[in-house]
């Protein structure tokens, strides 16, 4: 299409004829001298964007925004796949990872093998799950146990994936990780405070491949103990996933043969029970993801 160039002199008549025709254009709107101008660069806009194939493709001076009339104004608005990029930004924000490789965030629900009867059951919880977030109501999260390279961590992260599309916001931890840097951080206040109010106030924590760690009675009485008492009194749930059989767990909790290692264990079995369904994915061998 011609462009005109309103700042040399043009002919009346062509200034009319170019009117007319963008106005053919623009059918449910008034085209006139004084905003063909902008209407040319709209249809301009539309017909780069019925082409475009992506972001990478966009030949829009702003990449991912086009031109658009709204209001009885023109302004650059997101294209859908900048709206959609957006959103995966957003979608990552409500996703905190800890001691974990990004690549974890890529896990989708969609991409989510459901062909045993473990999977099925945890394909079933987490749109149970969300469905109760959704109306501010309390639902367990899940114990995931099993051997190695069953496919739990990514269980664990295509949840968390599933959580951020709905708006929810979830903490992945590798725990064995995370015992090392409170270790660590003793020495520093705000870190280490900093640490365990996240763990305490995050709506959905997740902790993989419990029962790697070195357990001892100060991650037992000091870290695990108070975050998980205090998610049971403010009903956050949890989400664990761990290599050890659940008679196992007992015994990892307890670290020795007393008695009060065992009662100590017994309290905070307790307080998991009541976080948490627990799911046996041995019978997931085969799959990898």
């Amino acid at each position: 299409m011609k462009k005109l160039d309103f700042n040399a002199k043009v002919d009346k008549n062509e200034i009319n004829s170019f009117v007319a025709l963008i106005q053919k254009e623009f059918k449910d709107y008034d085209v006139n001298e004084s905003n063909v101008i902008d209407f040319s660069l709209l249809l301009e806009s539309n017909n780069k964007c019925l082409k475009c194939k992506g972001l990478e493709c966009c030949q829009n001076e702003n990449n991912g925004y086009r031109l658009v009339y709204e209001d009885s104004s023109f302004k650059f608005a997101p294209c859908k796949y900048m709206l959609e990029k957006q959103k995966q930004n957003k979608n990552k924000n409500l996703i905190k990872t800890l001691y974990l490789p990004t690549k974890i965030l890529e896990a989708r629900i969609e991409d989510y093998d459901v062909n045993s009867e473990s999977r099925k059951k945890v394909f079933q919880k987490i749109n149970e799950f969300i469905s109760a977030m959704r109306n501010n109501e309390y639902s367990k999260g899940l114990l995931l146990w099993g051997s190695f390279s069953i496919g739990k961590t990514y269980t664990l992260a295509c949840i968390a994936n599933e959580l951020a599309r709905n708006n929810i916001e979830s903490l992945l931890i590798y725990f064995p990780d995370l015992v090392t840097d409170l270790k660590n951080s003793l020495s520093d206040n705000n870190r280490y405070e900093s640490l365990i109010n996240m763990l305490k106030s995050i709506p959905v924590l997740m902790l993989d491949d419990f029962g790697s760690e070195n357990m001892t009675p100060w991650v037992r009485d000091d870290v695990l103990g108070p975050v998980i008492n205090y998610r049971v009194l403010e009903n956050k749930p949890v989400f664990i996933s761990t290599n050890l059989k659940p008679a196992e767990i007992k015994t990892h909790l307890a670290i020795d043969k007393s008695s009060e290692g065992a009662l100590k264990a017994d309290r905070i079995l307790s307080r998991l029970n009541s976080l948490m369904s627990l799911v046996d994915m041995n019978d997931s061998n085969k799959y990898n993801r």
